[in-house]
């Protein structure tokens, strides 16, 4: 692993975040299969729903994430309708 995992990481995510990068090409630099990886965690977390887990905090996070942008987006297609 690198000097510095975390800051790495943490800058990972803010590429991707900010569009200047990909999952897959962060992946790529850690010698890590996006796919693989993206596969593994829908088993998991649908392991952990079918368990009667809490999702892991993550993908918590991306839903709520996805559902505020997805009501936003609605509200702003019916203002400029």
């Amino acid at each position: 692993m690198a000097i510095d995992g975390l800051k790495e990481v943490q800058e990972a995510v803010m590429l991707i975040e900010a569009g200047l990068s990909t999952y897959e090409k962060e992946c790529a630099k850690r010698g890590d299969d996006y796919q693989e990886i993206f596969a593994q965690q829908v088993r998991e977390t649908m392991e952990r729903r079918a368990a009667g887990l809490k999702p892991p905090a993550w993908a918590a996070a991306a839903f709520e994430s996805g559902l505020r942008q997805s009501t936003e987006e609605e509200k702003s297609d019916s203002r400029a309708a």
